[in-house]
């Protein structure tokens, strides 16, 4: 275990020193771990077992949803992006420590979908305002996604890029919209060819789906960004169907 108490170390390091340079208050630890639906299994059962599961135990997950793909995502049929929230990465460790053996809907649901265990990323995450209302305020159990990766700017900083969605949010809330709009930094398990710290996701969640199409539709469809935009490299939006499997503590 000594590899394990050096990784969250360093890890933790990481993340107070992201805060603290860039002087914004610490988000909170949100983990992607890309799955797929065994052969003889559906999405649908997925959800319905994963519902099932104990997250009352102590150190347990705040939230947890189950994704799956709808456009743009360059992933197979049978792809399941499992989501999870933690208050930060001492908490994601405790819950992994704190884990059960798998018994009951837990031993069902690895029947019934497998995991890349050894390929997650990690990223702090930040909403940007509080505005938002997603999944009709945590009082239903589904609602669209859309996401899109970006890198942030050479000469600009986090902050730069949490201020400017801000500004750009502002017109969307003026129209009604309660779209939680969301900025995650990754800071584990990084992508190929990207400097430490500027891997970025721009998140958007439905507080229905509907409301998560109208905010597309309003969004403008140009090409590229803007030359004086905090980010570069952004691709197109992916569009994900996302079940909630567990509402606790945000």
């Amino acid at each position: 275990m000594k590899w394990f108490t050096t990784f969250v170390i360093v890890a933790s390091v990481l993340i107070g020193q992201l805060g603290y340079a860039q002087d914004m208050l610490p988000g909170r630890v949100l983990v992607n771990t890309r799955c797929a639906i065994n052969d003889g299994h559906t999405f649908e059962e997925a959800v319905e077992v994963g519902r099932y599961m104990n997250f009352q135990r102590d150190d347990a997950p705040n939230l947890v949803f189950f994704r799956q793909p709808i456009a743009g995502s360059n992933t197979s049929p049978n792809a399941l992006l499992r989501v999870i929230y933690w208050d930060n990465l001492a908490h994601w460790a405790r819950g992994q420590a704190a884990l059960p053996a798998p018994s009951g809907p837990s031993a069902h649901l690895n029947e019934i979908m497998t995991c890349n265990e050894n390929n997650r990323s990690f990223f702090i995450n930040r909403n940007i305002d509080q505005e938002g209302s997603a999944y009709a305020g945590g009082e239903s159990d589904f609602s669209l996604t859309a996401a899109r990766s970006c890198q942030v700017k050479p000469g600009n900083t986090i902050q730069d890029v949490y201020t400017a969605l801000g500004t750009t949010n502002k017109r969307y809330r003026e129209q009604g919209d309660r779209t939680t709009v969301q900025l995650s930094q990754r800071f584990l398990g990084p992508r190929d060819g990207l400097e430490t710290g500027t891997g970025i996701l721009i998140r958007l969640v439905g507080e229905t789906p509907e409301g998560l199409a109208a905010r597309l539709d309003m969004s403008p469809n140009h090409p590229g960004v803007p030359e004086n935009a905090p980010v570069v490299g952004c691709g197109d939006y992916s569009l994900w169907a996302s079940h909630v499997i567990h509402w606790g503590d945000q």
